[in-house]
């Protein structure tokens, strides 16, 4: 063995440590970001006695970033660097968050303040999402093993939505909404420190050229589009994303007021489906193997419209049942769908062209979701709840079309694109 091969082996046993240190962290701060969805409309409420309108206004405080500067982020990123701009978005989170529950000791905290760390929250998740999806390419060069590592994230990002919002729940229970804060300050923390224990320091992003901003943003978006399965994944994600926005808006009214089902038993019954998510996680890297990595995109979209569809035919004394069952079958398609489109998104993508083509798939997919949650409340307030929930399984089950395409069915086996 020569001593090439015995660095090569080395570099590669050190990128899976450091790999790992990111994992560690983004886990960590999921969980986080669980407690800040809940603390924050709770805080407007119980501590300012806010309205329904606030807190909307609130929660799209937090996504409006996606939408103003989600472009030119990824150009933004790859200039500061990946790894430094997780580090500054982690510390300026952690800031922003941690001033609310020191301005409510203070007696001084007001909505206007919610609303600001709720903007600067969000505009550096935007910075940190980009960042960090573009990251683990960088860290881990084998194609087999980054499959692995985007099993974790996206693991990691399943136990989040199925365990943070009991863990939230305690959390808030304990000691109060504004007080509940300081937990996710610390986790912003907690992430940033894993980073700085990452040793690969020197891991750049590859410029190949430096224009004006807007330039390279349409030199990123001119890849995504020219890349056929970028293009299909996109596609894919824009409808899945719009009619999961109607479905997330409506499911909860749906459930209580037209099947009658109790908050109590809805949230049980979502809570259980919810174990579909990390077991589809799971068995992602098995049909990988045993199909292909892009056919298996096109094979779970089935059952992720087939498990919304049990759930808006729930009816009667089945429909926690159903709804449960629906959410887990969703749920197992689901994340196995995420970890394969993620994966091809880094091996078809050269990593100078990564954090700008991460920027512009977040921007579509992400930037339509304030816009499903709008169309839904019209169709149900004109239509119906029903027509409302059908309506958006209609809008999600137009994923399949992009997902089973002959070039997704034809992308058995891929080899990472390192170079333009």
């Amino acid at each position: 063995m020569t001593s090439v091969d015995v660095r090569g082996r080395e570099d590669a046993r050190q990128g899976w440590r450091d790999f790992r240190w990111l994992w560690g962290g983004q886990s960590v701060s999921l969980v986080g970001d669980q407690v800040l969805m809940l603390a924050l409309p709770l805080a407007a409420t119980q501590a300012l006695g806010a309205s329904a309108f606030d807190v909307g206004l609130l929660a799209a405080a937090v996504k409006l970033p996606y939408l103003l500067i989600g472009l030119p982020a990824g150009v933004w990123v790859a200039r500061v660097g990946l790894r430094r701009s997780m580090i500054g978005a982690d510390g300026i989170r952690a800031l922003a968050v941690l001033s609310v529950p020191l301005a409510g000791f203070a007696g001084v905290l007001s909505f206007a303040h919610l609303v600001a760390a709720a903007l600067v929250t969000g505009v550096c998740s935007v910075f940190f999402q980009i960042a960090y999806q573009s990251y683990a390419p960088l860290l881990i060069a084998d194609s087999d093993r980054l499959h692995a590592a985007n099993t974790r994230l996206t693991f990691s990002e399943s136990m989040a939505l199925l365990l943070g919002p009991g863990l939230a729940g305690l959390v808030v229970g304990l000691t109060g909404a504004v007080r509940a804060m300081l937990a996710d300050s610390v986790t912003f923390l907690v992430s940033m420190v894993t980073l700085l224990l990452i040793r690969h320091r020197a891991v750049p992003v590859p410029v190949v050229d430096r224009g004006p901003v807007w330039q390279e943003v349409g030199a990123g978006i001119r890849f995504v589009l020219q890349q056929p399965l970028l293009r299909l994944i996109m596609a894919s994600g824009l409808v899945y994303n719009l009619g999961i926005a109607m479905y997330m808006a409506m499911v909860a009214i749906f459930a209580v007021d037209h099947l009658h089902l109790s908050p109590v038993v809805f949230g049980l019954a979502v809570g259980l489906g919810g174990a579909g998510f990390p077991v589809g996680t799971l068995l992602a890297r098995w049909l990988t193997r045993r199909f292909g990595i892009g056919p298996t995109l096109g094979i779970v979209s089935v059952p992720i419209v087939a498990g919304l569809v049990t759930t808006v035919c729930a009816f009667g004394g089945y429909a926690a049942v159903m709804i449960s069952v629906g959410t887990f079958v969703y749920g197992a398609g689901s994340g196995a769908f995420k970890t394969n489109a993620l994966t091809i998104r880094h091996l078809v993508t050269p990593d100078h062209m990564s954090t700008r083509a991460t920027a512009v798939h977040r921007f579509v997919t992400w930037g339509v979701m304030p816009v499903g949650a709008v169309v839904a409340g019209i169709v149900g307030d004109r239509f119906g709840l029903r027509v409302a929930m059908v309506t958006s399984v209609a809008v999600v089950a137009t994923c399949l079309i992009p997902s089973l395409s002959k070039p997704m069915r034809r992308a058995k086996s891929l080899t990472r694109t390192t170079a333009a």
